[in-house]
């Protein structure tokens, strides 16, 4: 039997102990969504500058609005530069680290020292009593657009020491009237007295800095773990996806998106109506005697491929390869009122799809490629067979092996699809022509099928 394998799909690796399969590269794809990051991030950092600038504009005077103009196109620019390194691959994370170093220590300086065109006598110990504290918290919050707990804590990090710096500057000042608020609210003063020193504009209180490092801190921590979660969900789900993958190399899709989306194994067997389709390359053995291992794999992996595409494209059920054969059935999980109808469309595809294959073939120096296919429909036993160890969901039943004996006869007939009458009856009930699905589609007669008694009234397609 050839090892099932479906449409391509993301590159699988096993671990060494040849154990459930994982993604291959999934480190590498966390690596490209890392740079895809700083995409975002570049957009979030225009996206706030923009809105600064525009309040900017709107609320304060031309000689004042050009200075802050002049200093966010500055962090616009400063932000550019690491994006480019980072998306050409030429930055890691410690030059990324030092970007931001140099972002928190701009940003606290801006916060820190007076502006030029401010009020006059606008200390810089008022400037530490400011909200524009409240930046640098957006500064770290910012950095959760990386998805790298690793660059959050450093933002963190970083604007707790530039902050902290600029606030041990200020205390330094010879101006400053250093205060803590314990000293103060223990020295009996009156409250005129102790407003009058907490609201002298050259004061400066330990209070202030404690809770505005706390609050970073806070920050940080909280945007850290959210961070770390997020991508904790994100691994674990491009670890499905690679799980969800691998299963769909070997079971049809319809029946992984069942077991994935219910979380449970099939229940017990049932019987229900199925449309069977059973195709293969006539011709075969004689195919397989002038090809070596390695070509031969390739025809019937070429074959196969084509073949499997037209029946999920129809909603089938690809079952299992056989050789150079396939069977497919219409009506699982689940049976739907079209499945006989999807059968024929699906023998129609199949009949296309090998047409063209066979003009490019024929256009190499190639052989080409006969069909046969047999359809039938009848109620079969659908579910899993096995044992504890290994379990394949499967259709059991008279109706697969008639299926089966009808692409056999195919060969007889000279035709390149026979169907059995009852797919014909059910094509019927949902109001649809067999002519006009397949087009030459012709009722034969009754003709003998081996294992059964009776003879099985049939269409037959000429090739």
């Amino acid at each position: 039997m050839i090892a099932r394998e479906w449409l391509p799909g993301p590159r699988l690796s096993q671990g060494a102990d040849g154990s459930r399969p994982t993604l291959a590269g999934l480190d590498a794809g966390f690596a490209r969504e890392d740079r895809a990051n700083f995409t975002y991030m570049l957009k979030g950092r225009v996206l706030v500058l923009a809105l600064l600038a525009v309040w900017v504009v709107l609320t304060l005077p031309f000689e004042r609005s050009a200075a802050y103009l002049s200093v966010l196109f500055i962090f616009l620019l400063t932000g550019v530069i690491p994006y480019l390194l980072v998306v050409r691959r030429y930055a890691g994370t410690f030059l990324i680290a030092a970007f931001l170093l140099r972002d928190a220590t701009m940003l606290s300086f801006l916060l820190s020292v007076p502006n030029p065109y401010g009020l006059e006598g606008w200390s810089p110990q008022l400037n530490l009593r400011a909200p524009g504290f409240l930046y640098l918290g957006l500064f770290v919050v910012y950095m959760a657009l990386s998805y790298r707990p690793v660059l959050v804590v450093w933002a963190g990090i970083a604007a707790i020491a530039s902050w902290s710096a600029g606030y041990l500057w200020v205390v330094s000042l010879p101006d400053t009237r250093f205060f803590a608020s314990r000293d103060v609210l223990n020295a009996g003063l009156t409250l005129e007295a102790v407003l009058e020193r907490v609201l002298d504009p050259n004061a400066v209180g330990l209070a202030r800095i404690v809770n505005q490092v706390v609050f970073l801190m806070a920050v940080t921590l909280i945007l850290t773990l959210a961070v770390s979660r997020s991508r904790q969900l994100v691994r674990r789900q491009v670890e499905a996806e690679g799980q969800r993958s691998a299963l769909s190399r070997y079971f049809s899709p319809n029946i992984v998106q069942e077991l994935t989306t219910t979380g449970q194994a099939f229940g017990e067997p049932k019987v229900q109506p199925v449309a069977i389709l059973f195709a293969d390359m006539v011709g075969f053995t004689a195919i397989a005697e002038r090809l070596g291992p390695v070509e031969l794999v390739g025809l019937l992996r070429e074959f196969h491929g084509r073949l499997a595409r037209v029946a999920l494209r129809e909603g089938g059920t690809v079952d299992k390869y056989i050789g150079d054969a396939i069977m497919i059935h219409f009506g699982t999980p689940e049976p739907r009122h079209d499945d006989a109808a999807r059968a024929l469309r699906c023998a129609a595809g199949m009949i296309a799809a090998i047409k063209e294959w066979n003009h490019a073939r024929v256009a190499e120096g190639l052989d080409p490629i006969h069909l046969g296919i047999g359809v039938h429909y009848g109620n079969v036993v659908v579910g899993n067979i096995g044992d504890a160890q290994r379990l394949e969901y499967t259709v059991l039943g008279d109706a697969v092996n008639v299926a089966s004996r009808l692409e056999q006869l195919t060969r007889k007939l000279g035709v390149v699809l026979v169907t059995s009458e009852a797919v014909i009856d059910s094509l019927r009930q949902t109001a649809a022509e067999p002519e006009v699905l397949l087009p030459g589609l012709a009722p034969q007669g009754a003709e003998s099928v081996k294992g059964r008694a009776d003879p099985v009234r049939i269409w037959a397609l000429q090739g």
